[in-house]
């Protein structure tokens, strides 16, 4: 299962991270801005964070299945009309169509088939499916970047639409069940109590504290949790929109950018996989959560302040940008689960999506685009992308575990 999930989020990963190698190249045949160009990002995340709560709810009510295999059929139309396009108002709409898509099969609907698979092990679980939307940027974007070189970007974008068609649909359609009841199994862990399970106490099992929807918005937890992934999400996706632009900017190919781009995605495996591994043998995850989004904004501050980007630079941002940036993404699912339990999972996730991506996925890449056509660099917008996640790092460091109300009455 946990296999199928790493493909699923290859899709996400890929599909998300594969617009920066699109930037500078349909800017300049449309002669499109930068900001106008990220706006179709912007309006992706928009999309994505908007559908969040009703692929969480479908996935509640119906089962994730339902959910993938109408986000390939959605994804794979968008792609294939984007090879098409010849104006901005059809590529924001299409890309508009895209992010509903792409919003069902993230991490909200990824950790809902872990949270009812695993018991034991969830973390580490959780952590390697995700690591597949690393894998699909250190894959997807150098191979969208030799695609538009060799070829152009129609081509490109026809290859993601084969692969959404000819490789999710049939897998999630022949493999893919929503829960381990279905094939006559129990969750991995469930009302096991081996000395190995126990490490995997710290994180949600059985005698988690379920909360619905309703309760989880009265609370600090949810709003302060919603505020630290907006800001996260606003100063990382801003980078990755950009990143490749930049990169040729400074003096790089679209070739070299991209692999660039794709390597610092490829950390990003990394940081998914260890901050999932370190949450099953620890209760503190808003820390963990601050502590990645400090990483994150070293990261973008370091591109920010130097002036020549050369091979130091990038073996130093490369780590601490990809790490971070990993880290928070896995600790979305993770957190949600361990703060408010796995009944509501899919709509407390997809609302804490909605308030992260509509807001700071939406604003981060058309601001620093905007920001780049008034000064003619990326100075101040990566050195904004830096305060903001700094700015999210604090707002994880003040959450606390969520308390519900004890009636007193009699």
């Amino acid at each position: 299962m946990v296999g199928i999930l790493f493909f699923i989020s290859l899709i996400d990963g890929g599909f998300t991270y594969i617009f920066s190698a699109f930037l500078k190249p349909l800017s300049q045949e449309f002669g499109w801005t930068r900001a106008e160009t990220a706006g179709a990002f912007s309006l992706y995340l928009l999309a994505a964070g908007l559908s969040l709560p009703f692929w969480g709810w479908l996935a509640d009510q119906r089962g994730v299945r339902v959910v993938f295999l109408l986000s390939a059929l959605i994804d794979g139309l968008a792609l294939v009309l984007l090879s098409h396009i010849r104006s901005l108002t059809v590529f924001y709409a299409l890309y508009f169509l895209l992010g509903i898509g792409l919003g069902g099969i993230g991490p909200v609907t990824v950790g809902k088939v872990i949270s009812q698979w695993f018991v034991a092990k969830r973390g580490r679980a959780m952590g390697i499916a995700l690591i597949g939307a690393g894998f699909g940027g250190l894959v997807l974007v150098p191979l969208s970047g030799v695609l538009i070189t060799e070829f152009d970007w129609r081509v490109a974008y026809q290859g993601l639409a084969a692969l959404a068609l000819g490789g999710m649909l049939p897998l999630v359609w022949f493999f893919l069940t929503n829960t381990p009841q279905e094939r006559g199994r129990v969750p991995l862990g469930q009302g096991s109590h081996t000395e190995s399970d126990q490490h995997s106490s710290c994180g949600v099992d059985e005698e988690s504290e379920e909360w619905t929807l309703r309760e989880a918005l009265a609370t600090p937890t949810f709003w302060l949790l919603g505020m630290t992934f907006c800001l996260g999400i606003m100063g990382g996706a801003a980078i990755h929109a950009h990143l490749v632009a930049f990169l040729q900017d400074a003096g790089s190919t679209l070739e070299v950018a991209s692999t660039i781009a794709g390597v610092t995605l490829g950390m990003m495996m990394g940081g998914r996989f260890v901050v999932g591994w370190a949450s099953e043998y620890t209760p503190h995850l808003h820390a963990i959560l601050s502590f990645c989004l400090v990483l994150q904004a070293l990261g973008a501050g370091l591109l920010a302040c130097s002036r020549v980007v050369d091979f130091w630079v990038l073996a130093a941002f490369v780590p601490l940008f990809g790490l971070g940036n990993g880290g928070l993404i896995v600790l979305w699912p993770l957190t949600v689960g361990r703060d408010f339990g796995t009944r509501s999972f899919g709509a407390i996730a997809g609302m804490v999506g909605t308030v992260a991506l509509s807001l700071g996925g939406a604003i981060g890449p058309v601001v620093v685009g905007a920001m780049y056509d008034s000064t003619g660099n990326y100075f101040l917008a990566f050195l904004s992308c830096a305060g903001v996640s700094l700015g999210g790092a604090a707002a994880a460091f003040m959450t606390t575990e969520p308390r519900k109300r004890v009636n007193l009455s009699t």
